[in-house]
């Protein structure tokens, strides 16, 4: 039986939860402030584009993945699964956002059972630096007040269908 892995990462934000809440839950932003290359719309979900149960693509070099956003509360916490790019079954990620004295924690865990024997350590190497960029990131562009204007004035502009930033 495989073992399922789980991973983290986590830092604290000078940003407000409400800040960063406005980037993690606009799907469209991705390639504006992390590694993610390109990202589609596949499906709309119930409430909205990036809604529980849209169906997003993002694209990094010759990696595509396809999930699906499971949860969201509102300034709080966006969870999404992995239907296919990886060779990773069972995936779930949670974003969680903390109130803090400095602004908020942003805490962002995985978890997932290996596809294939023996390459459990390799996943966890990678998706525990993937989850410390994209957490560094997503702080970052959260923090600069003028940055993340133009970063969602930008989504809002394309209509959140397809994004792509040229590095």
């Amino acid at each position: 039986m495989k073992k399922r892995i789980e991973v983290h990462s986590s830092v604290v934000s000078t940003a407000s939860p409400e800040d960063i809440f406005s980037l993690l839950v606009n799907s469209s932003t991705y390639p504006a402030w992390s590694m993610i290359g390109r990202y589609e719309s596949i499906k709309p979900g119930l409430d909205g584009i990036d809604g529980v149960g849209a169906l997003r693509l993002f694209q990094t070099g010759s990696a595509v993945m396809t999930e699906e956003i499971v949860e969201i509360v509102p300034n709080e916490r966006v969870g999404y699964t992995l239907l296919s790019g990886f060779p990773l079954l069972d995936y779930r990620a949670t974003t969680n956002l903390t109130k803090t004295p400095q602004g908020a924690l942003i805490n962002w865990r995985s978890a997932f059972y290996p596809k294939y024997g023996l390459t459990g350590l390799f996943w966890r190497l990678l998706m525990t630096w993937v989850l410390n960029r994209m957490v560094r990131d997503l702080a970052r562009a959260a923090e600069d007040p003028q940055r993340r204007s133009r970063i969602l004035g930008h989504a809002a502009s394309t209509g959140a269908q397809q994004v792509v930033i040229a590095a």
